[in-house]
């Protein structure tokens, strides 16, 4: 009798082996589990914090579907052409024009770095990414089967791009480097590079032939009394695609529309638009009512960032204010932009130990090695709303007086 081999189920080796909860997740899940009345300072979906307009939005979306167009299958892998010349014309808007030829629409920024990473890069070869910044370009980068070294952005009163790390991480890579992700303005830090520093960044890709990845959906969003963050999106020495979308630009994440905007020598820029069009065309992952109704929904960006504006300069006065207490052992990190903001702490504890003591008084905070911070710090949304970060900072304060 013949025998008959099982095959033991199995999962790819770019899927992480275990998946267990670190503590903070565990701690977290056990306040929720006892009714705890949570102050949650990471939260930063505009939907659930009453800055986006659901009700506009959904009125663009119905008068997209009573247009005949809706009922038709026609895609076209960059996206609609209607809808890609609205973002054409929304970067106008900003100073920075683009070619509706030169933009592919995605379902988002994930997307798009997946889709980068697979036209730039083959398996094995190396992308580099800032640090501190997302936790999410190593998952990506490895279902793509790359490789993520990072770079170091540097805090010492401000931040900075700190040379001889990415140099070091040029020549220290395991494979070759295809791409250099910078997030402009970076997200936790709030910072972005200075005209030098993305000159010294465009070197040393020119040296390795390397592409240049800037995420700017923060663009936007200068705190109060800042200058507007400079876009990378110009006519540069090599090839750059700079990244954008309606979850940041609108707060209308559950449309699942963003873009790549695409910049370099246009011969080059030619061949890689074409690349993108031919991976885009295996996914066709965008629908068509969204696209129609992109012009209006662009339109209300305006509204939106006048609220968020708001609301970020409010939080980050309550933040201040921790900071300019006599002896204050917790402070803001000076940033420039972006939706969330850095509380330094006290060096006594870890920042996981720190965020784990803050959940015990039921404020939730994300520990700042998440982020690849090399500092005891808690990562923290200037979404909320006010009078819950007020209530959080006042828990703060009872703790590191407690410490």
């Amino acid at each position: 009798m013949a025998k008959t081999h099982e095959r033991p189920a199995v999962t790819a080796h770019r899927i992480p082996p275990a998946l267990e909860p670190n503590a903070w997740t565990r701690r977290l899940g056990e306040r929720r589990v006892a009714g705890a009345d949570l102050l949650d300072l990471t939260e930063m979906n505009p939907t659930r914090l009453g800055l986006a307009d659901g009700a506009a939005a959904a009125r663009c979306l119905q008068r997209a579907l009573d247009d005949p167009r809706a009922a038709s299958y026609e895609p076209d892998p960059r996206g609609m052409r209607s809808a890609r010349e609205a973002v054409a014309g929304y970067y106008a808007a900003r100073g920075t024009p683009v070619e509706a030829d030169r933009i592919v629409l995605t379902t988002g920024t994930s997307e798009s770095y997946a889709h980068l990473f697979c036209l730039l890069a083959d398996t094995g070869d190396t992308v580099l990414v800032p640090a501190p910044s997302y936790p999410l370009f190593e998952p990506i980068a490895s279902v793509a089967g790359l490789r993520v070294a990072s770079y170091r952005l540097a805090y010492d009163g401000a931040w900075h791009l700190d040379v001889d790390s990415l140099e070091a991480a040029f020549r220290g890579a395991a494979s070759p480097v295809r791409a250099v992700v910078v997030v402009q303005p970076n997200h936790p830090t709030g910072s972005w590079l200075e005209a030098a520093e993305v000159l010294a960044l465009e070197e040393q890709c020119a040296s390795y032939g390397a592409a240049l990845i800037a995420d700017e959906v923060f663009i936007e969003y200068s705190w109060p009394d800042q200058p507007p963050a400079p876009s990378l999106l110009a006519e540069r020495q090599g090839s750059t695609f700079v990244l954008g979308g309606l979850s940041k630009c609108c707060g209308l994440p559950q449309l699942k529309l963003g873009w790549i905007a695409v910049a370099g020598p246009a011969a080059e820029t030619r061949r890689l638009l074409d690349g993108l069009e031919w991976i885009a065309d295996l996914f066709l992952s965008l629908a068509t009512p969204v696209q129609l109704a992109l012009p209006e929904l662009l339109d209300l960006r305006h509204d939106f960032q006048l609220r968020v504006r708001k609301r970020l300069a409010e939080n980050l006065a309550t933040l201040q204010s921790l900071g300019g207490e006599q002896r204050s052992e917790a402070a803001l990190l000076n940033g420039r932009a972006g939706w969330a903001a850095i509380l330094s702490l006290p060096s006594r504890r870890t920042d996981e130990e720190w965020a784990l003591a803050l959940l015990d008084r039921d404020v939730i905070v994300h520990p700042g090695h998440f982020y690849d911070l090399e500092r005891s710090a808690a990562v923290v949304s200037l979404l909320v709303e006010p009078a819950q970060l007020r209530a959080a900072r006042e828990r703060l304060r009872e703790l590191l007086a407690a410490s």
